[in-house]
């Protein structure tokens, strides 16, 4: 019975871990943009569902001309990557750079009018249908443990758990070893001080809109490669779920958008492992409403906050 109980919770482990690795890049995406905008940003779950087509079509073409899955992988990754960031690109320029110094409601309703066209472009081009890819290591598992009930990984989610914490490393050095890191906090702390001081703060909005993006990509990456099923109207979910991931870590900090969106893995695994699945999302978003209720500033500290 122990080993039973022993490997059945294992597993589930490696199943919120699977799931973490793809809700803490989109979420710290969200937390990178809304740190220096302080404005709700509801686009990066299109980004990042424009990003799992992208993959998933790479990948579709990678298969049918015989790579092998690293290479599959790989340029499922890149181009996924470069898709989001282009959206990223063209949707800094043209729609919230224009609005960044104006009202919160109008930034935020720029931000859901993105999303609708951008919903509505992929639903007239897939046909409001879900796409499928093969699994692209078919059979390919790691086993954990042995024994009455045996634990494995699948080796793509291995792919994705190692990727996804390797670019959060890179993200944070970056971020607290550069100067872009430097500007980016500085543009955090106070816009206007920032532009007082010579930081040429739209290009700094605009970037991190494209590395944002880009980050939110791997995501979509992830989804593509791990679960081979995207549909146009993913996206709606994933925005909100990083945005009050986000929010209950710690508003607009790094730290608080990795610790929200993995407690966000954990109890969305936890509830499926005791109860239904079909009221999965509704206990995961009362949990967030009970957690606001409890400390509306997030679970981190007031001293690891921003000071804004």
């Amino acid at each position: 019975m122990f080993a039973h109980s022993f490997g059945y919770w294992l597993q589930q482990l490696l199943n919120a871990l699977t799931i973490a690795s793809f809700y803490v890049p989109l979420t710290v995406a969200y937390a990178l943009v809304q740190g220096i905008t302080n404005k709700i940003f509801l686009s990066f779950g299109d980004f990042t569902m424009y990003a799992a087509f992208a993959a998933l079509y790479a990948g579709l073409a990678g298969l049918l001309a015989g790579q092998d899955a690293a290479m599959t992988l790989a340029g499922a990754l890149m181009l996924a990557m470069l898709c989001a960031a282009a959206l990223g690109r063209v949707a800094a320029t043209h729609v919230f750079a224009p609005l960044i110094r104006g009202s919160a409601q109008a930034f935020m309703i720029g931000s859901i009018g993105v999303s609708i066209a951008l919903q509505e472009v992929m639903r007239i081009q897939s046909g409001s249908r879900d796409l499928w890819l093969p699994p692209v290591l078919e059979g390919s598992a790691v086993r954990i443990f042995d024994g009455p009930f045996p634990v494995q990984i699948g080796l793509v989610s291995v792919v994705a758990i190692a990727t996804s914490i390797a670019t959060i490393a890179i993200v944070l050095a970056v971020m607290k070893h550069s100067a872009i890191g430097r500007v980016w906090s500085a543009c955090s702390q106070s816009e206007r001080l920032a532009r007082l001081s010579g930081i040429d703060t739209m290009a700094v909005l605009r970037w991190t809109c494209v590395g944002s993006a880009a980050l939110a990509s791997i995501s979509g990456w992830i989804i593509a490669m791990s679960y081979g099923g995207v549909n146009f109207s993913m996206g709606l979910m994933l925005g909100f779920k990083a945005m009050f991931a986000s929010v209950i870590g710690g508003y607009g900090t790094l730290r608080g958008a990795i610790l929200g969106a993995t407690v966000l893995a954990f109890a969305e695994t936890l509830w499926t492992a005791i109860f239904p699945g079909g009221y999965r999302d509704v206990a995961v978003f009362g949990l967030i409403t009970l957690i606001l209720m409890l400390k509306p500033e997030g679970l981190l500290d007031a001293a690891d906050r921003r000071e804004s």
